[in-house]
């Protein structure tokens, strides 16, 4: 685990930055469970890509929809708020789930539903988030906060999947969604305790509209700094490529290619977590040495790369289990290039009264552009293998990598 010197921060700091360091650590623990049962509850009941694919779609769609006008919230209400509210909100919304099957009244459409304003709620959190961490740090530690906070996912992504997978001959797939349920009541008691002195008044009057706040967000990507603009359009091209694959082409690779369960599917996603975890040390340690544009392009070129592998589950001999689980942990080494230096360079190169509404574009970039792609994935995989939609999006996203850093202005970003 990556652990910060104390020395650095003030006691206030250092207590508000455990709080919501606890609070991620739970919640997404059980948004990664959440991830995992949802996905192979869908496959169980239906057994089709298609309709794998749309589940994914509707966790996913709120940040198309809503993702914009949740950073022009995040940039004018007060953050703490905004993320109470988005996990109360989740806290009821999961519970629906395993009291709806109870009651044999959980239907692919229903189950959709939920998983919907589930993840609408979803998208006041994160833009909230990653805006409200400069308020709590010095500028100088934003790099090493950020590995931190990002280090929270991958702990949690692992603990989470790993327990699932220990759990679900136990409990059942169903039963999990009350632990996660239970965790955003955790992360809603951590984000409570969280005190702290705004830098800046944010008022929303009559005349300064959200629609109008929106445009002037955009209109500072587009013309102001074009920086912004390229990292935005190459995160959207290299996640349309990614994660469709990622999210709907594991599972069918693992339950259609070799005949796998959904206990194998939690420990290979659980895999996710120990690869990032063990990558964010390197970026806590070495990646404010070199500019940040340059880390991020390797890390698109990387996160294609690893994925062509997958290719060859099934074909080679080897036990498929562990030749996927060793591919996702080798793929999975890149992500914190990717995630944590994008972030670190928006805490950077946007000022403050701005960054919700970039990283609410980052989230549209990523979760957004997911909702299409995993549409996609789904619809191709009625047509094409699982392994060959992983040979097309590997050399498709390494290609978006290359487009970066082929522009200097990226490759110089710091």
């Amino acid at each position: 685990m990556v652990v910060l010197p104390v020395s650095k921060f003030t006691p206030l700091v250092n207590r508000n930055i455990s709080f919501l360091w606890l609070g991620q650590l739970v919640s997404q623990a059980g948004d990664s469970i959440t991830h995992m049962a949802v996905i192979w509850l869908m496959l169980d009941i239906t057994g089709s890509p298609s309709l794998t694919g749309f589940i994914a779609f509707a966790a996913t769609a709120p940040a198309l929809i809503f993702g914009l006008f949740a950073g022009v919230l995040a940039d004018h209400y007060r953050r703490r708020t905004l993320m109470l509210i988005s996990d109360l909100a989740r806290f009821l919304l999961i519970l629906l789930i395993p009291l709806f099957y109870s009651m044999d009244m959980l239907s692919p459409f229903l189950l959709a539903m939920i998983v919907f304003a589930t993840a609408s709620f979803g998208t006041l959190f994160n833009p909230a988030r990653d805006a409200i961490i400069p308020e709590l740090v010095n500028k100088s530690q934003l790099l090493k906060i950020n590995a931190l906070i990002q280090s929270t996912g991958y702990l949690a992504y692992f603990v989470g999947l790993f327990g699932a997978g220990m759990l679900l001959s136990t409990l059942g797939l169903v039963n999990l969604f009350f632990l996660d349920s239970g965790t955003f009541l955790v992360s809603f008691l951590m984000i409570m305790l969280i005190s702290y002195q705004r830098g800046e008044k944010r008022v929303t009057t009559f005349e300064n509209r959200h629609l109008s706040e929106l445009k002037k967000g955009l209109n500072y990507v587009i013309h102001e700094d074009r920086r912004l603009f390229w990292i935005i359009l190459i995160t959207a091209l290299n996640n349309l490529f990614i994660m469709g694959p990622a999210v709907v082409g594991t599972p069918l690779l693992i339950k259609e290619v070799w005949d796998g369960s959904g206990r194998d599917f939690a420990f290979i996603e659980s895999s996710y977590g120990i690869g990032m975890l063990i990558a964010t040390i390197f970026v806590y340690r070495y990646a404010s040495k070199y500019k940040k544009g340059t880390w991020l392009m390797l890390g698109l070129i990387y996160d294609g790369l690893t994925f062509i592998p997958l290719f060859w589950v099934g074909r080679l001999g080897f036990d498929p289990f562990w030749l996927t689980l060793s591919i996702i942990f080798i793929h999975s080494l890149g992500i914190p290039f990717i995630q944590v230096t994008r972030t670190t360079l928006i805490h950077s190169i946007v000022p403050g009264h701005m960054q919700g509404r970039v990283f609410s574009m980052i989230n549209l970039a990523v979760i957004g552009v997911m909702s299409i792609s995993v549409a996609l994935t789904g619809i191709l995989a009625e047509w094409i293998s699982p392994r060959t939609i992983f040979l097309m999006i590997g050399m498709g996203a390494a290609m978006s990598g290359l487009l970066g850093i082929s522009m200097k202005a990226i490759r110089d970003a710091d």
